[in-house]
Order: structure tokens, then C-alpha cells, then sequence
């Protein structure tokens, strides 16, 4: 799921153009005269409107969006694992605060349950936004390698799950990211 910063967190439309500021050339002036982008002025503020809804007439930037879309995260599920060396599953239920972990390896299972506090969910949520989580690719295949590391994990929210995998490739935050896991569910996962 790449995030869509240009739907507008107020309304849900799509009718939205982005805010360009500093001195207009001519061009950019007829732009925004034809309603394709939306002159912001000269002076650039930090953490200023980045895009302009033509429906409702909100303004809001990136991090207005991604505050929004993670604080939608009900839950997570991911599970990392392979023929050799055992397979870890965590599943993360931010409405019931709680963790489930599992380990199997070979016959032996091992499982762990964990209550967990609303300032904990918080900074769950704070740390997958901080390893930029949502705008993971949906898949990371390692193509001729047939046995070795899989791995998926589900983002769960009210209106869908989103799910992403890897087969013997791993994304570039995946080490940050087990470590996010192993410190809400107090166990190891890698």
C-alpha cells in the first residue's frame, strides 16, 4: 500500500491539487488559474499545507496523512520462517490490547500471550510509522532461490488488511522492524 497523500483526510475526495509556493512563473500562474495546482505564497512554512481539496476546501500535508492512515491500525499479524532454523508468528491486537506469539520448530511449539497498555500501542504505532511500514512494496522475491526465509506481514485496520511478504528478500527496515516486534511482545522474532 503506497500511501495516497492527495486524498483529502477530511472529505475522501480525490479532488485535490497540491500547493506550490514561492514567486510564480507565468506558466505556474496560468496553472492555477485553470484550478490544476493552488498558489501558497511566497514564504514556505515548515509544516505547512502541501495539498488543497477542491471539494471541501481543506488543506493538510504528508504528516497530517500518515498520522491519520497509522492511527486506522487495529492490528498487526507477521510471521518470519523457514524449513531450517523454526518459524516465529505474532499477532498484535491493538482494539483488545494484546500479543500472541508462537514459535515451532521441528515437533516443539512454544506460545506467549502479553497484555499490553494503551502507551504501549501508541509507540508501537509511533515506531512502525518511524520504519515507514505502509509504503513497504507488496512483495520482495528473491528470484532461483528455491528453500530459505519467508516471511508476511498483515496490516489490519476497520476498512481492510493489507498484506505484504517476502520470499528470501527482506525489506531495508526489516532488522528495525523485528525489533519493534520483540519489543512489544517481549520475545524474539527474526
Amino acid at each position: 500500500m503506497a500511501v495516497n497523500y492527495k486524498k483529502c483526510p477530511k472529505c475522501g475526495s480525490k479532488n485535490s491539487v497540491k500547493i506550490v509556493y514561492g514567486m510564480p512563473s507565468f506558466k505556474l500562474f496560468q496553472e492555477a488559474e485553470a484550478g490544476k495546482v493552488k498558489l501558497g505564497g511566497c514564504c514556505i512554512i515548515e509544516g505547512g499545507p502541501e495539498y488543497y481539496c477542491k471539494d471541501c476546501k481543506n488543506e493538510w500535508n504528508r504528516e497530517q496523512v500518515l498520522d491519520i492512515i497509522y492511527g486506522q491500525i487495529k492490528g498487526l499479524k507477521a510471521s518470519v520462517g523457514g524449513y531450517f532454523g523454526g518459524y516465529y508468528h505474532v499477532d498484535i491486537d491493538l482494539k483488545n490490547l494484546k500479543t500472541t506469539w508462537l514459535f515451532k520448530e521441528g515437533g516443539s511449539e512454544k506460545t506467549s500471550t502479553r497484555s499490553i497498555r494503551n502507551k504501549t500501542a501508541e509507540e508501537f504505532i509511533k515506531s512502525l510509522k518511524e520504519i515507514n511500514l505502509l509504503n513497504w512494496k507488496a512483495k520482495y522475491v528473491e528470484p532461483g532461490v528455491c528453500d530459505g526465509t519467508q516471511w508476511s506481514v498483515e496490516i489490519i485496520t476497520d476498512g481492510r488488511t493489507v498484506r505484504k511478504y517476502g520470499d528470501n528478500k527482506f525489506p531495508e527496515e526489516w532488522r528495525q522492524f523485528c525489533k519493534v516486534i520483540k519489543r512489544i511482545t517481549g520475545k524474539e522474532f527474526r
